[in-house]
């Protein structure tokens, strides 16, 4: 019993980190893969206004990503830490 709980101790860390860490390196990810030019806007106006809707619809995206990494390993850590 007590080396489950430890081992989900450290697997809820991991968890809240790794998502943590892609929530806040979200701008670096999106440049590095290239994520905002595979974005689709359906939007008639001009290109530097579309550059960056894309930018932003795959900057939220990579965010909800990792915010779905985190809430998985923060849940595991106030279940057994209370």
């Amino acid at each position: 019993r007590m080396e489950m709980d430890l081992f989900l101790k450290i697997l809820g860390g991991l968890l809240a980190i790794a998502g943590a860490v892609v929530v806040f390196a979200a701008k670096p990810i999106v440049k590095a893969r290239g994520l905002d030019e595979k974005q689709s806007v359906n939007l008639e106006t001009d290109e530097e206004t579309l550059k960056k809707l894309r930018f932003q619809k795959a900057l939220a995206k990579v965010k909800v990503v990792g915010g779905i990494i985190f809430l998985p390993g923060m849940i595991l850590i106030l279940i057994l830490f209370r």
